[in-house]
């Protein structure tokens, strides 16, 4: 599990820190904790790859529900916990989709309470995704969403159930990446979901709500991807 804790107050993210320890600790959990001193500094280090972010709320350089905010518009999936003084600041946190908001100063009875809660969220959380980095910034993609990859030239063109995003980026790579979440070339062009595959018409796949062609060359390795992944239940 990674954890970010995004707080000014180097004594109350010491303490925090020390919770998270002691209960991971007791409970054979492995954690990475990473402390950011202000949001600024976790919005220009961001990547995508933490699973639970707790900001505290007021820092004076960027608060935290600004920070969130920022973070929730590049990482729709992260876990996202506030910590703070005042009760009245977690009507904000809906606009975030807040997990939770925890009152300072922390107990460990009560932290140990809401890691519980946290711990069995991200268990049962078994959507898996794909970090990419277009010109607006960081994006995470959840991969049951991906419906296929296109390239043209340098260029990739990830396709979800809404949305269209390209970058600079090689086919071969992000094949390489996709290779054990059923994703399999219909052709040089198209890195295709298995999931998303409705039908197969001649040299037609049918994918969500695209028709794509389907070379020669890679007509029979395509279809037995297929057959294979439909004969695993799609799993």
């Amino acid at each position: 599990m990674k954890i970010a804790i995004v707080e000014d107050d180097i004594q109350q993210q010491n303490c925090f820190i020390s919770l998270v320890n002691r209960y991971t600790v007791e409970n054979g959990i492995p954690v990475t904790i990473t402390p950011f001193n202000d949001g600024i500094e976790i919005i220009e280090r961001y990547h995508g790859e933490f699973d639970v972010i707790y900001f505290d709320v007021e820092m004076p350089i960027m608060d935290g529900m600004t920070t969130a905010k920022k973070i929730r518009a590049i990482d729709p999936n992260v876990v996202i916990i506030f910590l703070t003084n005042y009760v009245q600041f977690a009507i904000d946190g809906y606009a975030v989709n807040a997990e939770d908001f925890l009152l300072k100063p922390l107990t460990y009875f009560n932290f140990s309470e809401h890691f519980k809660k946290i711990i069995e969220k991200l268990s049962n959380k078994k959507h898996e995704t794909i970090t990419i980095k277009t010109n607006s910034g960081i994006r995470k993609i959840l991969l049951e969403d991906l419906i296929y990859v296109e390239c043209e030239g340098h260029y990739l063109y990830f396709y979800t159930n809404d949305q269209v995003y390209s970058l600079l980026g090689s086919m071969k790579n992000t094949e390489t990446e996709l290779k054990d979440k059923h994703f399999f070339r219909c052709n040089n062009c198209y890195l295709v979901n298995l999931k998303h595959v409705r039908a197969i018409d001649g040299n037609t796949a049918h994918v969500g709500r695209f028709d794509l062609r389907i070379s020669r060359p890679r007509k029979k390795d395509f279809l037995t991807a297929l057959t294979n992944y439909l004969g695993s239940g799609g799993l």
